[in-house]
């Protein structure tokens, strides 16, 4: 399938999660629940991982790896640290002036959250679409990527929508920025060692913000409705299966791919080159081949069984001086002025044999 038809079928499914969202805007607290368990599976079963398996392939130290989630919850809680949805002691929280407050920090709560997600997301699925085009995806890879993405629009329309702002241009960027992925890896790839760094940012970025939407969603008790804790549990247990599904199939190359539970990488044992053989010795004259049969660099069946002219026209005797006496060759047949190429299979056989005896 083209990578281009790919992100068409993601943008699709972001847009049918927002509209999902818009369809039940007036279940607020459902809405709310079910996003923030969206968010809260993204940053803790997918990005998280992704973020330490890249930064042990990338030797990138992951002390940096947990300053920059640290960094990115941090930015987050500073803009909503008003976004608490329960209502405090204080007596002025039950007059007029208290509520308003209190609705006033909750909207500028789910407006920090929700753009803060949104810049979040749309560098999130950038990754993810530069991942499409380095390494591809199968069919169920590419099903959980959509069933991600519906549940990315629905989150973002569920925050947007509670702070009061149009979606449009944030939906927008949500669709377009797996191209823009798609499109850097294909022209500039950013350096790998700073894709943990990016993935541990909006991992703290998303945690921060599923905090804000569970006490969002619990309302003035604190408390969450239980038909939106139900709710939530339930498709955070879907898409946390879809993704371990998609974690555990094999690739196209024909291995598999690092289980989500694997976050540290075992060392792979890399085998010891072998030994280059010895380059088989070929004398270049008759001095040359009594020495290898001397010094045992050639073995007597190794000489006999040389074809060459220089092997084939040197004297037996002379070549055995030493090894075996006149009388062991006139006995079997070998005269003084035999070579080697005069002996038969027989006689080879036998001077192998002798010479063996002898030694």
């Amino acid at each position: 399938m083209s990578v281009w038809l790919e992100a068409v079928l993601i943008a699709v499914a972001t847009l049918a999660g927002s509209w999902l969202a818009r369809r039940s805007s007036t279940k607020v607290s459902v809405g709310l629940a079910i996003a923030s368990a969206l968010m809260l599976v993204t940053a803790l079963g997918e990005i998280l991982p992704d973020a330490v398996d890249d930064a042990i392939e990338q030797n990138v130290p992951l002390w940096t790896l947990g300053v920059s989630i640290v960094v990115g919850f941090s930015v987050i809680t500073y803009f909503t640290r008003e976004g608490c949805a329960h209502e405090h002691t204080k007596e002025a929280a039950r007059h007029a002036a208290g509520v308003h407050r209190r609705v006033k920090a909750v909207a500028t709560a789910a407006l920090f959250g929700g753009t803060g997600t949104a810049i979040a997301l749309a560098i999130h699925r950038a990754i993810e679409g530069a991942s499409l085009t380095l390494s591809g995806a199968s069919l169920v890879v590419l099903l959980a990527l959509l069933i991600h993405s519906l549940s990315e629009g629905l989150a973002l329309t569920a925050m947007l929508d509670l702070a009061g702002r149009k979606i449009a241009f944030w939906m927008l960027l949500a669709c377009l920025s797996p191209v823009a992925g798609i499109l850097v890896a294909e022209m500039s790839p950013i350096p790998p060692q700073a894709t943990p760094i990016l993935l541990g940012t909006i991992a703290g970025v998303l945690l921060r913000t599923a905090i804000v939407g569970f006490r969002l969603a619990g309302g003035e008790t604190g408390r969450m409705p239980r038909r939106a804790a139900v709710a939530a549990g339930g498709v955070a247990a879907a898409l946390a299966a879809t993704l371990a599904v998609a974690q555990w199939m094999p690739v196209s190359g024909g291995g598999t791919t690092t289980p989500v539970a694997a976050l540290i990488r075992r060392p792979v044992a890399i085998p010891l080159p072998l030994p280059e053989p010895t380059p088989a010795f070929t004398p270049k004259d008759r001095s040359q081949l009594r020495w290898a049969l001397t010094t045992g660099r050639l073995s007597l069946a190794e000489i006999l069984a040389r074809t060459d002219r220089l092997t084939r026209h040197t004297s037996v005797w002379w070549l055995l001086r030493g090894r075996l006496t006149g009388r062991d060759l006139t006995a079997y047949g070998i005269p003084e002025s035999s070579t080697v190429g005069d002996l038969t299979l027989p006689q080879r056989d036998y001077l192998v044999d002798a010479v063996a005896r002898k030694e």
